[in-house]
């Protein structure tokens, strides 16, 4: 992975010419005149049409670094979800999009979840693509989410944010990577940390797509999605849903819609082409066919989206009118998250007993006790959680992996760090966790506290790195140097990633 403030050696001008013979035949000579003849009306058709050609001049690289910018300026003023399984539920998603769905990409596709509770999802030039976690409020399936995904894919592979900033460019636009982000985050709150502006948000109709650029969109994010296996229709049932809304609630609640117009013309089209590409508008979730799952995910990401005080006087008020076990375990959720965990921890024993008889529940439940202190019951809850071997569905792949990772930090916290350290060495063979920053940093302190300093400067690095502190992963990679061995595999990668400068 190439970083930022690394050179690549840009692509070398091959010239070429005619080897003239001191008596070339006429048809030679024709075809000289010919090729000629061809460059003047190509150059002819350059000049007329440059404006329509310019986002050709944005490299592969320059698109790649692009992306880091942004991912560098949004690390450093916006907040993104923790929560392992949620992030690794987008992660699973985004995977099998990418093996099964896509031929070939130029990029390396990273999926981010920001702390956000508006509905947006961008792309960025270089592969990194963004969901804020609100978008799970006005989502109902994961056919839904996988639709949203495969669409800012399709962007990316078509590269079209890379032609609207040429276009802005040519118009001698300054855009920074803040202000970039800002637009991109659509003046919702984490727009608002970064610091966008009356003018940068005037910039927003620059960056709209086209209705050519979401047609071809459409028709791209479609095909990964049959490639893939999932129905085309979530996409148009997310997008029918946008479309009831008013234009007050799309200024407040659905920035979407600012960089990716939705005219009544294209919903048309949408469902033309859904039809074109499946007539079965059955449900298909390739992660988790739960649908208990799906919904608790969703009110995970809405707990930690929003004002959890506020969530809280909300629940408390409802469960005085009615008793609803889902309630009362969003209650547990955002009690822990303001910290009142004895409460939670009952709330979420009290949720348990009406709730369907699913493990992942209890994997709630451990999370909290974690987070209060308490390893020990928080080991012994999940002693209890049994999946099946085989993992015949992907969900408890997932669940599973979070079973191993609160174990592994729980272990750390009771100071059985080499029972720790063995579990996270386990984990880093998951591809689902490569681009999990804080799986990084909770390896790294584990292998700190049994002196393993070249695997925590290593681990430190790939934190940072994938949080976009470019700076500062450099350093940590460059002191794991000083402490590994030349045959390990660690030093090789480092000084594979420095030597890509």
């Amino acid at each position: 992975m190439s970083l930022p403030g690394f050179k690549p050696g840009a692509p070398q001008l091959k010239r070429g010419g005619w080897v003239q013979f001191p008596h070339a035949s006429a048809k030679i000579k024709s075809m000289k005149k010919n090729f000629f003849k061809f460059l003047f009306y190509f150059f002819i058709f350059v000049f007329i049409f440059s404006n329509h050609l310019s986002y050709a001049l944005l490299s592969l690289s320059e698109e790649e670094k692009i992306g880091k910018e942004v991912l560098q300026e949004l690390s450093s003023k916006v907040e993104f979800i923790q929560d392992i399984e949620l992030v690794a539920y987008i992660n699973s998603i985004g995977k099998l999009l990418t093996e099964k769905g896509v031929d070939f990409s130029p990029f390396k596709f990273r999926f981010y979840l920001i702390k956000d509770d508006t509905f947006n999802a961008f792309s960025v030039p270089g592969g990194y693509i963004f969901f804020n976690s609100g978008i799970f409020d006005s989502i109902e399936s994961e056919e839904e989410l996988a639709g949203i995904m495969a669409h800012e894919m399709a962007h990316n592979l078509c590269r079209h944010v890379a032609k609207r900033l040429e276009s802005i460019k040519k118009m001698q636009v300054a855009i920074t990577a803040a202000t970039l982000a800002a637009i991109l985050l659509g003046g919702g709150k984490a727009a608002e940390a970064v610091g966008i502006t009356s003018s940068a948000f005037a910039e927003t109709k620059l960056l709209a797509y086209s209705r050519a650029d979401e047609e071809e969109a459409d028709r791209t994010g479609f095909q990964i999605l049959i490639k893939t296996g999932y129905s085309p229709w979530g996409m148009v049932n997310v997008m029918k849903r946008l479309a009831r809304q008013s234009n007050l609630a799309i200024e407040l609640n659905y920035r979407y819609l600012l960089t990716h117009p939705l005219p009544y013309e294209r919903l048309n089209y949408l469902i033309n082409l859904a039809n074109k590409y499946s007539s079965n508008k059955t449900s298909v979730a390739l992660i988790s066919s739960d649908p208990y799952y799906f919904k608790r995910l969703s009110i995970k990401a809405k707990v930690l989206s929003k004002n959890s005080a506020d969530l809280i006087l909300k629940y408390k008020e409802i469960l005085k009118i009615k008793e609803d076990p889902w309630i009362r375990y969003s209650l547990a959720l955002a009690l822990a998250e303001q910290r009142f965990f004895k409460e939670a921890i009952t709330e979420m024993q009290k949720a348990l007993k009406e709730l369907p008889s699913k493990p992942y529940f209890l994997l709630d439940l451990a999370e909290i006790y974690f987070n209060f202190g308490d390893y020990q019951n928080t080991l012994n809850i999940l002693k209890k959680i049994k999946f099946s071997q085989n993992f015949k569905k992907l969900y408890e792949k997932i669940c599973y992996l979070k079973l191993q990772y609160l174990k592994a930090r729980a272990l750390a916290e009771s100071f059985q760090i080499f029972q720790a350290y063995t579990i996270f060495n386990k984990l880093k063979e998951n591809k689902i966790l490569e681009n999990d920053p804080y799986f990084y940093f909770h390896f790294g302190r584990t292998c700190s506290k049994i002196n393993k300093d070249g695997e925590a400067h290593f681990y430190f690095g790939k934190y940072y790195e994938l949080k976009g502190d470019y700076e500062t992963a450099y350093f940590h990679y460059k002191k794991a140097l000083s402490f590994l061995s030349k045959k390990d595999k660690m030093y090789n990668e480092i000084i594979k990633t420095l030597k890509e400068e």
